[in-house]
């Protein structure tokens, strides 16, 4: 698999990151990359999902950003969030679920998503640990289909010198997935690449169902 090294060093990262975890949606915190609010919007422009699945919903501000984006692409796509506990945010057009992304399968059939319209667009967003990414990719290799995109959060860990506390994070869980089941996913280059190559905070995170 090829490297996930981004281009920002963490004297780079590290002013931008403080921004990300001040950065509000319509003053609800939505701790979305500036690069990666770009890259989103041009692919759910490409994908036109008939369904968005995020796991990880924190306040709520980028489940309302996601759905604000369809309204505003003329588009119907209901947005399903899930967390630990639902935040404290109403709307319509969102689904706050309680879910673990340890027993993603779990919600998955307490809620009946597998029947959700597709194309799929599904945000992984949540612990960012080793493991959790690693169940979330097992769950979602049976549940997605051809064409579905994933975006999996944060592997840019690394250059945030944060790797550890996250047992390798998304890089380390992505790669062995890729290693152990190379034709499921494959790495939508055109957004990881988007600005240069993996310059996003989802280092090949960027991830077409095949």
């Amino acid at each position: 698999m090829r490297s996930f090294k981004t281009p920002f060093p963490e004297s780079v990262l590290q002013p931008i990151q403080r921004g990300v975890l001040s950065y509000k949606y319509k003053g609800v915190p939505c701790l979305k990359s500036p690069l990666d609010i770009c890259i989103y919007m041009k692919l759910l422009w490409d994908l036109k999902p008939g369904t968005i699945i995020e796991i990880g919903s924190k306040h709520g501000g980028s489940a309302l950003f996601f759905a604000d984006l369809m309204q505003s692409y003329g588009l119907g796509t209901h947005v399903y969030s899930i967390d630990l506990e639902r935040p404290d945010l109403t709307d319509p057009r969102i689904t706050f679920l309680e879910g673990d992304v340890n027993h993603l399968e779990d919600s998955f059939a307490a809620h009946g998503l597998s029947d959700c319209p597709r194309p799929w667009f599904v945000n992984e967003d949540s612990a960012h640990t080793y493991a959790g990414c690693l169940a979330a990719l097992r769950v979602l290799a049976r549940e997605m289909q051809t064409g579905d995109l994933l975006a999996m959060e944060d592997g840019n860990l690394v250059e945030l010198g944060l790797s550890e506390r996250y047992d390798g994070g998304p890089n380390r869980a992505i790669a062995e997935f890729f290693e152990a089941s190379p034709d499921v996913f494959e790495v939508a280059t055109e957004y990881c690449d988007m600005f240069g190559q993996n310059a996003t905070y989802n280092p090949n995170g960027y991830l077409r169902k095949t």
